[in-house]
């Protein structure tokens, strides 16, 4: 649990940044086969990850960070991110980041990240319990109100089914949406997760991906 509070204070620092027991069955825990894991790949415009089987393309105004800003925001050095280093980084480290981009006139924003299971909660954990635990370690969050809805909903993100989890967050007088796309696999939990400050609405969104 330590750790996805972890989790969340790093994402609450991204946005100020910005301004702002027996395993479980595939079905029962979301839990999907895939190549094996690597780092998405960034040209021009479009981030493409084949390990999740999609690719992201930025509107004009966003812009990605580089691989010294998203290291730096892991205290890690740059070379623990890159190649095949990035697999041995995740086994190492609870949270890696792979991608963080804002837009520079809203600031709204979005990271994708691998959470190691076995370094974190358990591999044996279902989507569901997980959103639980999210929803634990954000209501101990002072000065943070967060309203999650009551629903999960199983959207498609390229050629991959994700569990989208929306809440509305208050802080410092800001109001957000943000949303986590999550999807397990090989025993690490996928995040794409969305920071809509103002100008976008979650379709908007969702249709930069394909």
């Amino acid at each position: 649990m330590k750790k996805i509070l972890s989790l969340l204070l790093v994402l609450t620092m991204v946005f100020l940044l910005f301004g702002c027991s027996s395993d479980s069955t595939s079905k029962e825990t979301g839990e999907s086969e895939k190549a094996e894991i690597s780092r998405g790949t960034i040209e021009g415009n479009i981030y493409k990850n084949d390990y999740l089987g999609f690719q992201f393309t930025r509107p004009d105004s966003w812009v990605y960070s580089t691989d010294e800003e998203i290291a730096a925001a892991m205290n890690l050095a740059i070379d623990n991110i890159l190649g095949d280093n990035f697999k041995e980084a995740l086994e190492n480290n609870p949270v890696i980041y792979d991608m963080m981009v804002v837009d520079t006139l809203t600031r709204t924003n979005m990271q994708i990240m691998y959470e190691n299971l076995k370094k974190s909660l358990s591999t044996n954990i279902t989507i569901e319990q997980y959103v639980d635990a999210l929803k634990q370690q954000f209501s101990g969050i002072p000065g943070m109100t967060v309203t999650f809805l009551d629903t999960l909903e199983k959207v498609k993100i390229g050629e991959t089914e994700f569990t989208k989890c929306v809440c509305n967050t208050e802080t410092n007088g800001v109001t957000m949406t943000q949303v986590f796309y999550l999807h397990k696999l090989d025993g690490y939990m996928a995040s794409v997760i969305v920071t809509i400050r103002s100008g976008y609405t979650v379709a908007d969104i969702e249709a930069m991906f394909q």
